[in-house]
Order: structure tokens, then C-alpha cells, then sequence
């Protein structure tokens, strides 16, 4: 049976989500914007070496900020040269925000070791509220952004969020630093250190979820597992051989191979469609899902011959194999125990569609598919037939054979058997 391919929508309106989490950027933009201005005013007012050193790590965020909003704009672009479109954009532009971010720690260290001045802190009072206003509008926006980054499926926002978070962090540790500085403790170079240390560790996790993605590193668990749950509760899924995929930007794509009964491709069809309604109800950011399906193994399979039997007559043994696929007037069903090792003849089944003008052979290929047989033998080749191509299409193999009578074919299977 052929592989199967769905794509499905981003949920809702995708112009519409689009916009909303570009949005989202921009804001993420003008937040870190203010924070630079004011973490820089509040170092130069109290002389903190850490909110310096703050204030040039918020600057790093702007331009990551910057480039996520412009990375979120391009994924969405499809070409004649990508026409899949460039989701894998926002994951390149997550793997420079790192390095932006890792250009930060340094800054921050660096400053905290080799500045040997001894620090004064002045304006405690207007410089603790400064900070207070940082934590709790850092803390808004970020949960904000996440919240927004997780509907929307936007690893660029998701990592974005969670560096903004770290400021909470590090605004807390520096203003304890700023304190306990103020009050003799002279701390606030150490904080700094610390200050970088937060800022590269996050600089690692988005580092590692982007390249991830760039070299196709196989979905998370939680999704495959999920999927896999779906099919194991299906009657008409035998057995899942994989359940795979990937991720590129914001989306998903599954590819699954299983085994099934199913013999009609209208069958087939209703059946793909159903596993994809449940896989998208439970992702919708999945963007592709194949469905590779292979014939089940059985232990008795059915074999079909056309046979050349004249007006009139009735097929034996004696008949001989047709060249005539379409047009044969009988086939002979034969079953074949690979268990028992065992040949013999279930049936001769009526050809009803040998008059036909058109599709006489797809016809007669879609009964076999009915009457659930596994293979066709024939004397010649079927490739580039219509009835070939329904065969196939059907998951029927097709084999050709040198027998000339249906019992030369018998002794033939008698004998692949032993």
C-alpha cells in the first residue's frame, strides 16, 4: 500500500497566529529595551558593578530580540526553492541568540575580575526600587512570552522566555549584592561572576534544543509516545513497526510505518485520515504526517492465477495460465500454509468483468483485493498495465511464472515451500 500524506493547518487561523506572536517579539523587543536603560541608569547612579554588567547582558537580549522577531517573519516564507517553507529558521536564529548570550557572560566576567577598584554603592533607596520594578516587570512579561511561545509552538519565543526569566534571578542576586555592598560587605564583584554564570547556562540550553533541531534530532518522548498510544489502541493497526520524525521551527513532522489488513485504498484513506485527526488533536503543531503501510504476515496466504478456460468449460487443474489478466474468465484461488506446508486450490472465482470496455483489469484486481489475496502469478509481466499499477496499488504482489498449466504452478509453490 503507498505511503500516505497528510498536512495539516496551524491551528485556527495561521495569518492570525502570526501575528500575534510577532507581536509578541516586537514587545519582547521594547521590554528589553527599557531594562537596558534602566539597568544602566541604576549602575551609573549607585555604582554597581553588577547592574553595569546587567545592563550590557539586556543589550545582548535586544539584538537576540531583535533577530528572533526577524527569524519568526522569514519562517513563515515559502519559495519555489524551499517550498516546505523556512521553519528551520527560528532554530538558526535561537543558535545565534546564544552567542550573543555567551558574548554577554564574557563581558560580565570579564569587568567583574579585572575591574580592582574598590566600589562604593550610592542611592540604596532609589536603586532598590529601580531593581523591585525590574523583577516584577521582567516577571510578567516573561510568563507572558512562554505562555504565547508555547500556543503558538515558537522555540525562538519558548527561548527567549526563558532568558528573560533568568533576569529575575539575577536582578534578586544583584540586588542582595547591592546591599550587603552598601552595608560593608563588599560583594557585588562576586555577584557580577555569578551574574555571568546564569547568563551562560542558559546560553548552553538554547544552544543545545537549537542545534538539535538544525542536525533532525528525533521528536521528544512525550510526542512519540503519545502517537504510539493512539495506534496500539486501534483495531486496524497490526503491528507499528517505527514511529519517527522530527522537529523545524515551531512544527513537527511524523513519519510511521505499520502493518494492516486493509486492501482498499478507500479503506486505506479513511483509515489515514482517522490516525491523523487523533495525532493532530493531540499536537497541532505537526505539520506532515506519512503513514508507510506494509502487508500484514500471514500464515495462510491467497494466491491467484488467471486461467485460459474456453466458453463452456469449467477450470481444473488441467487449465492453463492466461496472458490475459483482465479479460481471463476464471481465477484460481489458491491457498498456501507456510505452517503446514501445505498447497491446494480454495476456489475458482468468476471473472464478471472480462466484457467490460474500460477498466476491466483494475476490476478484476480490486475483487481479488476482496477476497483478500495476497499475490497474483502470471505467465507475463504486468508493469506499465493498468491492472498492474491497481495490483500494486493494492499491495497484491505480482509474480511471473513459468508454468504453463495451473498444476505446474501447484508444484511450484509445493516446491518454494520445501
Amino acid at each position: 500500500m503507498p505511503d500516505l500524506e497528510r498536512r495539516s493547518v496551524d491551528g485556527g487561523n495561521p495569518i492570525k497566529r502570526m501575528r500575534r506572536y510577532s507581536k509578541v517579539a516586537i514587545f519582547s523587543c521594547l521590554v528589553n529595551l527599557v531594562l537596558v536603560v534602566t539597568k544602566y541608569y541604576l549602575g551609573e547612579a549607585s555604582g554597581s558593578l553588577a547592574l553595569k554588567a546587567d545592563a550590557i547582558h539586556s543589550f545582548a537580549d535586544v539584538i537576540s530580540s531583535v533577530t528572533i522577531f526577524l527569524g519568526i517573519i522569514i519562517a513563515n516564507r515559502k519559495t519555489k526553492i524551499f517550498p516546505e517553507g523556512l521553519y528551520k529558521v527560528e532554530n538558526l536564529v535561537a543558535l545565534f541568540s546564544s552567542f550573543f548570550i555567551f558574548y554577554a557572560a564574557y563581558e560580565i566576567a570579564s569587568q567583574a575580575l579585572w575591574e580592582t577598584s574598590p566600589l562604593e554603592i550610592e542611592h540604596v533607596a532609589q536603586v532598590t526600587s529601580g531593581i523591585i520594578f525590574i523583577i516584577v516587570a521582567t516577571a510578567l512579561f516573561s510568563r507572558y512570552e512562554l505562555r504565547i511561545g508555547l500556543e503558538v509552538g515558537s522555540p525562538s519565543l519558548v527561548a527567549d522566555a526563558k532568558h528573560v526569566s533568568t533576569d529575575i534571578l539575577a536582578s534578586t542576586v544583584i540586588l542582595f549584592g547591592i546591599l550587603a555592598t552598601y552595608l560593608g560587605y563588599p560583594i557585588d564583584r562576586y555577584v557580577a561572576l555569578l551574574v555571568a554564570v546564569l547568563v551562560a547556562h542558559i546560553g548552553v540550553q538554547i544552544l543545545i534544543e537549537a542545534v538539535k533541531v538544525l542536525l533532525d534530532a528525533t521528536l521528544d518522548y512525550p510526542t512519540l509516545d503519545g502517537i504510539r498510544k493512539i495506534l496500539e489502541n486501534r483495531d486496524d493497526v497490526k503491528e507499528i513497526l517505527s514511529i519517527g520524525g522530527r522537529n523545524s521551527g515551531r512544527f513537527k513532522f511524523v513519519e510511521i510505518s505499520l502493518t494492516t489488513d486493509l486492501k482498499l485504498l478507500s479503506e486505506a484513506h479513511e483509515h489515514t485520515s482517522q490516525i491523523e485527526e487523533e495525532i493532530l488533536d493531540l499536537n497541532p503543531n505537526i505539520d506532515k504526517i506519512l503513514i508507510h503501510y506494509e502487508p500484514e504476515h500471514k500464515a495462510i496466504e491467497y494466491i491467484a492465477a488467471p486461467l485460459d478456460v474456453a466458453d463452456g468449460d469449467s477450470p481444473d487443474q488441467k487449465s492453463g495460465l492466461s496472458e490475459h489478466f483482465g479479460e481471463t474468465p476464471y481465477f484460481a484461488i489458491i491457498e498456501r500454509s507456510s505452517s503446514l506446508k501445505t498447497v491446494s486450490i480454495k476456489s475458482y472465482q468468476k471473472n464478471t468483468f472480462k466484457d467490460l470496455e474500460r477498466k476491466k483489469g483494475v476490476k478484476a484486481a480490486e475483487m481479488l483485493a476482496e477476497l483478500e489475496v495476497d499475490e497474483v502469478r502470471t505467465p507475463i509481466t504486468l508493469e506499465g498495465k493498468g491492472s498492474g499499477y491497481a495490483l500494486e496499488a493494492l499491495q497484491i504482489r505480482i509474480v511471473t511464472t513459468p508454468a504453463k498449466t495451473l498444476e505446474d504452478l501447484l508444484t511450484e509453490l509445493t516446491q518454494e515451500l520445501h
